[in-house]
């Protein structure tokens, strides 16, 4: 399972406010498709006024998380 992590800068209020959104709602089962829905989204969040800056990954999430390695 991979899920996207974005982290946004934004100026709000004069001032660079960073903002993260782990989205763990949104597994998905590949990490190609999850890099698909992050470029989708920092795509559309780049042409926002306020925003300054901005990264992103995809974290694998192993379905064994629990069990004794």
């Amino acid at each position: 399972m991979w899920v996207p992590v974005i982290t946004i800068i934004w100026a709000l209020g004069g001032n660079a406010v960073p903002v993260n959104f782990p989205m763990v709602n949104f597994p998905f089962s590949t990490q190609g498709k999850c890099y698909e829905y992050v470029d989708r989204v920092r795509t559309n969040i780049m042409t926002d006024p306020q925003y300054i800056n901005g990264y992103s990954v995809c974290v694998e999430i192993p379905a064994n998380v629990g069990e004794n390695t």
